[in-house]
């Protein structure tokens, strides 16, 4: 495989690409890599997807990551999903970060969640954003943020919240803060719900405040 030319390379068909072993496929150079169309990367196998090394990652072009399918980027393995840099991350569609499995979230460092636009952190399920690890969570700056919606909120967990900072309690909607368990409330630190502002305390309802209480 080492010694076919970018043109041979090029040559091939989606089931040819799909019929090379996932020995020789993380042989690729960057130049052969480069040459893989959209249509031949569609034709890739799980089996040949989960052995894409951090290398082979590294060499994909934006428009190749883009062309990856959901099934496709949720098999990447954890190492080679977090070697994504900023460019080919943004390359990712809405559906492609709904395929994204625990394991990857679980694995994302502050780097890799800072790379993520307002758009695709919205793209997120409740239980994917409940994946994130709390530091990573908490890396989330003021727009994306912003971007979480109520159901998003609700599936917060209690590390996630326990990490929070007063900067990350100060970027918090009223919306957000409404829609908020009082049991997530009652996971914020003393420092964190101390940091809720006079509009985002005059959100808390009744039931928020019993389970203040009870908590």
């Amino acid at each position: 495989v080492q010694e076919l030319s970018t043109t041979q390379i090029g040559g091939l068909s989606a089931t040819q690409v799909g019929s090379i072993s996932t020995t020789n496929l993380p042989l690729l150079n960057a130049t052969q890599i480069g040459a893989l169309s959209t249509t031949q990367l569609k034709g890739l196998t799980t089996a040949q997807v989960q052995v894409l090394s951090t290398t082979n990652i590294g060499n994909l072009a934006d428009t190749q990551v883009a062309a990856l399918s959901a099934a496709q980027v949720g098999n990447l393995s954890t190492a080679a999903f977090s070697a994504l840099n900023a460019t080919q991350v943004g390359a990712l569609s809405g559906t492609q970060i709904k395929g994204l499995t625990t394991s990857q979230l679980v694995a994302l460092t502050t780097t890799d969640v800072g790379e993520l636009a307002d758009t695709q952190v919205g793209a997120l399920t409740a239980t994917q954003l409940g994946a994130l690890n709390a530091t990573a969570f908490s890396a989330l700056d003021a727009t994306q943020t912003a971007a979480l919606s109520t159901t998003q909120i609700k599936g917060l967990t209690v590390s996630q919240l326990k990490n929070l900072t007063t900067t990350d309690i100060g970027e918090l909607a009223d919306t957000q803060v409404g829609a908020l368990s009082g049991t997530q409330l009652a996971a914020l630190s003393p420092t964190g719900f101390s940091a809720l502002n006079q509009t985002q305390v005059a959100t808390l309802s009744a039931t928020q405040i019993k389970g203040l209480a009870t908590s």
